[in-house]
């Protein structure tokens, strides 16, 4: 469990950083970079490995958080967000807005 329950606008802020690193990840990406071999603890792979290994990550929690909503609330987002900016346009990342 987190030390404290953070605000609102505390984890809007949190998801925009890690959108913007995201980001500049992908737009960077190059052959040699995606290729590049990476290890995070006992995983080991290339960057991209890491990358498809990390999504299924958010997504087995991510069906984990809806299952518990289903099962207390009987109700979870029946949404799918993407992005409206182009990868490798300069304009800034919008702010997240309230779903």
């Amino acid at each position: 469990m987190p030390d404290r329950v953070y605000a609102k606008a505390e984890l809007l802020t949190y998801l925009e950083h890690g959108r913007e690193k995201c980001r500049t990840l992908l737009a960077a990406l190059d052959e040699e970079t995606a290729h590049a071999e990476r290890r995070f603890g006992s995983l080991r792979g290339t960057l991209v490995e890491s990358l498809l290994y990390n999504l299924r990550h958010v997504q087995h929690h991510a069906a984990q958080l809806n299952l518990l909503l289903r099962q207390h609330v009987d109700d979870a987002p029946g949404w799918v967000s993407a992005t409206k900016i182009p990868l490798g346009d300069d304009r800034p990342v919008a702010p997240a807005t309230d779903r």
